[in-house]
């Protein structure tokens, strides 16, 4: 059977794997499966990228032996295309026999991953790694057949929008959610790879710092969303957690009143905002009568003013 096969549309399951395999450079992935789809996370046991316990630093799905994935790499070279993790789309090749799944990796031009040896990640199943799960062996097709035959696969793949929730700022928005601070910067940081811009990677890498008590870098990823779109109120809102942080009582009153007159909403705040509502309870309970207060005198001028009494 030929690797132009696996990019038919009648493509096979492949296997289902589970269990603790090692990188040389890459540091341990432990592998499960969710459905059809591999994900692996970071065991935090050293490697090049020095992930966090728990990161999800691969996913994909099986197309014979041959994983369509998604894989976390940190970048070592000269930014800012070379800074910083992201995630790279690759062609996985899985050995049924040896328990090896590698990857070849196309970097930047000047880049390296210390995560990788000779931009090859090799993954190795070690006491415990196995198959839960066997479909049909297919013999491995040679790297450079399986490159050729598959390119429209990756392609496509690349192109595709992931599915809802599983973007790096959506999970880093739900590890902000559950109090993981490292976990989420990494993810926050990923998206920031992608898009220097993204105002929710920005409010992200600001809150995961707050949240580990690092006012300082907070302020500095807020500080890059400029102008602050009248769209985005939270960023006033963060800002002010942030000058609270830092004993800058003075600053926090104007920010917040700033945040609720464009609309933020903290009587119901998204998941990864409830730790800065708590927070700033009090403060924003006298901005929010303040701002009442203000809005109400127009309304009471006005009726009297359309009176049709003579």
């Amino acid at each position: 059977m030929t690797a132009l096969s696996v990019a038919s549309g009648l493509a096979w399951a492949g296997p289902k794997l589970a269990g603790p395999y090692q990188g040389d450079t890459y540091g341990q992935v432990d592998l499960h499966m969710e459905g059809e789809r591999l994900v692996g996370l970071s065991a935090g046991s050293g490697g090049g990228c020095k992930f966090a316990p728990g990161t999800e630093v691969l996913s994909g799905e099986f197309q014979g032996n041959v994983l369509v994935a998604t894989v976390q790499l940190c970048l070592e070279g000269p930014p800012p295309d070379c800074v910083g993790v992201r995630p790279f789309t690759a062609l996985a090749v899985y050995n049924p026999n040896s328990l090896v799944l590698s990857a070849h990796f196309r970097l930047p031009p000047k880049c390296h991953s210390p995560g990788l040896k000779d931009s090859v990640l090799t993954l190795r199943g070690v006491r415990g790694a196995e198959p839960v799960e066997r479909e049909e062996e297919v013999p491995a097709a040679p790297p450079d057949e399986v490159e050729a035959s598959l390119a429209p696969a990756r392609e496509a793949a690349a192109a595709r929008p992931q599915p809802l929730g599983t973007r790096p700022v959506e999970l880093g928005q739900n590890l902000l959610a559950n109090g993981k601070w490292d976990m989420a910067r990494a993810r926050f940081e990923a998206a920031l790879a992608e898009d220097n811009k993204d105002i929710d990677a920005l409010v992200g890498m600001a809150a995961s710092n707050l949240g580990s008590g690092n006012a300082v870098r907070a302020v500095e990823y807020l500080e890059r969303i400029r102008p602050v779109p009248p769209s985005r109120p939270d960023v006033y809102a963060w800002q002010a957690y942030a000058a609270e942080q830092q004993g800058f009582k003075g600053r926090v009153v104007p920010l917040l009143r700033r945040a609720l007159e464009l609309n933020w909403a903290p009587e119901s705040p998204k998941p990864w905002e409830a730790v800065l509502v708590r927070a700033l309870a009090a403060d924003i309970e006298q901005v929010q009568k303040a701002v009442k207060n203000r809005k109400r005198a127009p309304g009471r001028e006005s009726a009297g003013a359309g009176s049709s009494s003579p």
